[in-house]
């Protein structure tokens, strides 16, 4: 097991590459969506909205891949999996309620009241899944743990 600050610092470490590696090619995706959609004025909102999640996706897998190197319990890391699991069924979810819409089973109304309800009921998933990681391994860090120490780093780079 690995101790609790050196966690925090290797997945502070892992987050700020993660979004360096992360930033031109999605806004180079995303300005090629804006291109299109001003040529053909046809507007992609499945693409658009697949490509905001990629990033997301993206820092959720190697997230994964680092959580299974602190802890070797059977427990921790089938719940770090699913962890992950979750931010797939996220995109899974958002797919299949946008394909609905578009192919008119569904009205807007319903796709933003079912997008609000689904996306809580995966936030507070997200979040049960990291305090019953915290109870598996007190020396997890957790998301909110994470939030706190990158927003002090930053104040202290700013001052």
């Amino acid at each position: 097991m690995v101790d609790h600050n050196i966690r925090l610092e290797r997945m502070m470490e892992n987050d700020r590459k993660r979004q360096k590696q992360m930033l031109y090619p999605t806004i180079g995706i995303i300005a090629l969506f804006i291109i299109y959609f001003w040529a053909t004025d046809v507007l992609l909102l499945l693409p658009i909205i697949l490509v905001g999640q990629l990033p997301v996706l993206y820092k959720g897998w190697h997230r994964m891949k680092l959580l299974l190197t602190f802890n070797d319990d059977a427990r921790y890391q089938q719940k770090v999996r699913s962890e992950f699991g979750l931010a797939v069924g996220n995109i899974v979810f958002l797919v299949l309620l946008i394909a609905s819409s578009m192919l008119g089973w569904i009205t807007l109304l319903t796709l933003v009241i079912v997008v609000i309800v689904g996306l809580i009921t995966f936030l507070a998933l997200g979040i049960r899944i990291d305090r019953e990681l915290k109870t598996i391994d007190p020396e997890h860090v957790t998301a909110t743990e994470l939030g706190k120490a990158q927003l002090e780093r930053e104040k202290r780079k700013s001052s």
